[in-house]
């Protein structure tokens, strides 16, 4: 492969063939014109071919100089381009923090008011999705996931390891009058999730009984959500009973539109992680919100 010719020969000849005088060319640049020229002679020397010639008393370009001057203006433009977006890049105070969507809405997105109270000049997205992102690619500053999904990451840290509890609606409890024995839950409807097959197997419906001491056959799996969030969301209308995970009903407990009905607690398998870009801390209050949402994770991780 041919080596590239010195870069600032280059950035004299682009100078040079865009504003079409070796004057104009130095002043932007901020050298003498005796310097440009001399870059562009290095450059033709390097290159083996003329690329600006004399007309009367100014210059023009070869044909081979206005083949070259468009490429090199091009890309010129790109590393003012990539300059521009990192400086806006290293000043902004926005972060976008990535989660699967049952934790945007049900954790995270209620923890970020406090983010938000203690930095009221600040702004965020919270990106709901299951894909992990490519977060030295730019396509977020942090990302909280499960399990071993942070084989996808290079910098990564422990948050919490999350527990599975049954909850209702008060307006199902009334219906259903006093539960003394888990047993009496297998008259109502049971709302399970579809956690697929990524990650370790989380505890079911038939753990959860059989860790309270109660033996039932293979229960049937009436209906089956792959979010979260969606039987949550169906046990606080208060259409069953919801094996659900803390930190997606914390809020909802702390409200009042659920109960926490009986134990059992069964620990997930895995646990849930942070994992941010290599950019993410240099930004102004990226630091900040690393140790934040790191001891927030964990004061709710004790309660858990």
């Amino acid at each position: 492969m041919n080596k590239l010719p010195p870069l600032l020969a280059m950035r004299a000849f682009e100078a040079v063939g865009r504003t079409g005088s070796v004057r104009e060319a130095a002043e932007e640049l901020g050298v003498s014109s005796g310097a440009i020229t001399q870059h562009v002679h290095a450059l033709e020397t390097h290159l083996q071919i003329r690329l600006v010639q004399r007309n009367g008393r100014g210059i023009e370009l070869t044909a081979q100089g206005k083949l070259y001057l468009p490429h090199l203006t091009k890309g010129f433009a790109e590393l003012r381009t990539a300059h521009d977006q990192l400086e806006i890049s290293k000043r902004s105070s926005h972060l976008v923090i990535s989660t699967y969507p049952s934790l945007a809405t049900k954790w995270l997105g209620p923890l970020m008011f406090a983010w938000k109270k203690q930095h009221p000049n600040a702004s965020a997205t919270i990106s709901g999705v299951h894909p992990e992102p490519a977060l030295d690619d730019g396509e977020a500053d942090f990302r909280i996931s499960y399990g071993n999904r942070q084989r996808f990451h290079s910098r990564f840290t422990h948050l919490f390891t999350d527990r599975l509890v049954v909850v209702a609606s008060p307006a199902l409890l009334m219906r259903a009058g006093p539960l003394c024995n888990p047993r009496d839950l297998l008259k109502w409807p049971l709302l399970w999730v579809d956690w697929g097959n990524e990650y370790l197997a989380p505890p079911t419906w038939n753990d959860w009984f059989a860790s309270a001491g109660v033996s039932v056959r293979e229960l049937q799996r009436d209906l089956v959500f792959s979010f979260p969030a969606a039987a949550v969301d169906a046990a606080i209308e208060a259409q069953g009973f919801a094996l659900a995970q803390y930190s997606v009903v914390a809020s909802a407990l702390a409200l009042g539109t659920l109960v926490h009905v009986l134990p059992p607690e069964l620990p997930l398998p895995e646990a849930h992680f942070l994992a941010w870009s290599g950019a993410a801390l240099e930004k102004p209050l990226g630091a900040a919100f690393h140790s934040w949402i790191i001891n927030e994770a964990r004061r709710f991780d004790r309660r858990a």
